[in-house]
């Protein structure tokens, strides 16, 4: 089995795979207020940079960026559905799955390395 070795979690986040590569700043949680409370929102970059390009209060799926990509879930507590597992794949096929908390546990994570990264799921559920 193929593992992605690009993806970096923020604030011990869980993860299945970790990075080779520095984490950058910002760090998520300058991030969160930028992330309306209740939602998982995504940035088109690695670094939470700018506002969110994509938010939702849903389940989030094939989404596309060519800089790499962060997430932030910046739920609330609601046993059951307040938790965003996902996957990611990139575009040499290489991917990764995790699981996020919501604050102020680790709830974020960002996927770096050189081409675009696919958000494949961003799927609220139970405890991780």
């Amino acid at each position: 089995m193929r593992r992605i070795r690009r993806s970096v979690g923020v604030a011990g986040a869980a993860l299945v795979m970790t990075a080779t590569g520095v984490a950058l700043a910002p760090t998520a949680s300058a991030a969160q207020s930028d992330c309306p409370r209740g939602h998982v929102c995504v940035w088109d970059n690695p670094n939470f940079s700018g506002l969110p390009r994509w938010k939702s209060q849903g389940n989030l799926s094939g989404l596309h960026s060519e800089n790499g990509m962060s997430i932030v879930n910046n739920g609330v507590a609601d046993p059951g559905a307040d938790h965003i597992r996902w996957r990611v794949t990139w575009d040499d096929g290489q991917y990764a799955s995790g699981c996020l908390h919501y604050p102020p546990d680790s709830n974020a994570h960002r996927f770096t390395g050189g081409g675009g990264v696919t958000l494949n799921s961003a799927v609220w559920g139970p405890e991780c």
